[in-house]
């Protein structure tokens, strides 16, 4: 059975509510997307009038339905602060496999109160559904400050890392699992995700905010009670198979250059594996504009990924070039010329990219070659579109 704030503030009152506890519960990564960086929320035991309360307040809910992906892409994604029994919560987890690590917070019982108030005015029906930011506002990061909030700012986060890393660095390990969603996701990242992480940052994750509170004070106490495994993973991320982007882009333009030279040889420069480069280029330049221009994202913005992803790329892939049209011989020229711009600058610009990027590159470039200069590829054969 849940309680409410009420039955807590008279518990506390009269003394009945004894050993309060309060945890930090951090749950390891799923096999889906949007599990794979795993969980956190926070947990609160106790005793009133002899009665076990056991709540988890997660703000980690959500509806998945038909919609999830679009709202998600769009930027409009609610989520929402649910407050359940442990024995569901951790059911969940059992089935699935994943693992449950706690840590109790050494809090004072005046913090506690505060943050089950806080807690309680969060779940409030007006107060609970939040706008989801992945790395700014989620359910890690509402943890961390309404934890720092009920200390009146007092919790001091001591942990260095060895090195800077972006926002982008810091979910690659749990995409390397994930090669076509890592490709997505780096594909729809702008620069925004390359800032270098400030102090406090890294805790978007579950796996930092649970490193961070193990190192964390109040005062000269440490913040937490070493960390404990509840619930053992038995889960394990699959690592990738073969058919990576990497490898299925390689393979794409072997075949596009050698479809492309044989034809060459009888003067028929334009072929479908032309068309397909252009067109798949074309959409993945629709779908940056898209996030950049149109959505409530802000990490999906200044996304240099559109130099060689053009959605320009679409009026070439339906309209067969011609030398008569300036529009199609200027655009054609440079966008050749951006294309090598952007590999001899690419370990050079202010965003990181997915290497499997380098094969689509380069099949474009041949594809521009062939139009540009056909006898480079076939001798003296003149452009036949």
């Amino acid at each position: 059975m849940i309680f409410g704030l009420c039955e807590f503030q008279q518990a506390r009152a009269q003394s009945e509510m004894l050993d309060v506890r309060i945890s930090l519960l951090t749950c390891t990564p799923g096999p889906d997307l949007y599990s794979v960086f795993g969980h956190s929320a926070i947990r609160v035991q106790s005793e009133i009038t002899g009665r076990t309360v056991d709540w988890v307040y997660n703000y980690g809910t959500f509806q998945f339905d038909d919609s999830f992906y679009l709202k998600f892409a769009r930027g409009k994604l609610d989520y929402i602060l649910s407050k359940s029994d442990f024995a569901d919560f951790q059911y969940e987890y059992i089935v699935t496999g994943r693992g449950i690590f706690e840590q109790e917070l050494k809090l004072d019982d005046n913090q506690k109160n505060e943050l089950i108030g806080l807690l309680e005015e969060n779940h409030k029906p007006e107060n609970r559904i939040y706008r989801y930011h992945f790395f700014y506002d989620n359910c890690s990061t509402r943890i961390r400050d309404i934890v720092v909030k009920s200390t009146n700012g007092s919790v001091n986060f001591t942990y260095t890392y060895g090195a800077e890393y972006t926002f982008r660095q810091s979910i690659q390990k749990y995409l390397d699992y994930m090669p076509w969603s890592d490709f997505g996701i780096d594909i729809a990242l702008g620069m925004p995700c390359d800032k270098v992480m400030q102090k406090g940052d890294a805790m978007f994750l579950p796996d930092s905010i649970m490193n961070e509170f193990n190192y964390a004070a109040i005062g000269e106490s440490s913040l937490a009670f070493p960390i404990n495994e509840i619930l053992p993973t038995d889960f394990e991320l699959i690592p990738p198979g073969f058919f990576t982007p990497m490898v299925v882009f390689i393979l794409f333009l072997i075949v596009h250059v050698a479809i492309g030279i044989f034809f060459a040889k009888r003067k028929k420069m334009f072929q479908i594996t032309d068309r397909t480069i252009l067109l798949v280029t074309g959409l993945l330049g629709l779908l940056i504009v898209f996030l950049w221009f149109f959505t409530d994202h802000t990490t999906t913005k200044w996304n240099l990924n559109i130099l060689w992803a053009n959605p320009l790329n679409l009026i070439l892939a339906f309209a067969l070039p011609s030398r008569k049209s300036k529009f199609v011989n200027q655009y054609i020229q440079g966008y050749f010329l951006i294309l090598v711009l952007f590999l001899s600058g690419y370990f050079f610009l202010p965003q990181e990219f997915n290497a499997a990027i380098l094969p689509l590159i380069f099949a474009l470039l041949f594809t521009i070659i062939k139009l540009l200069y056909p006898k480079f590829i076939s001798g003296k054969l003149k452009l036949n579109v």
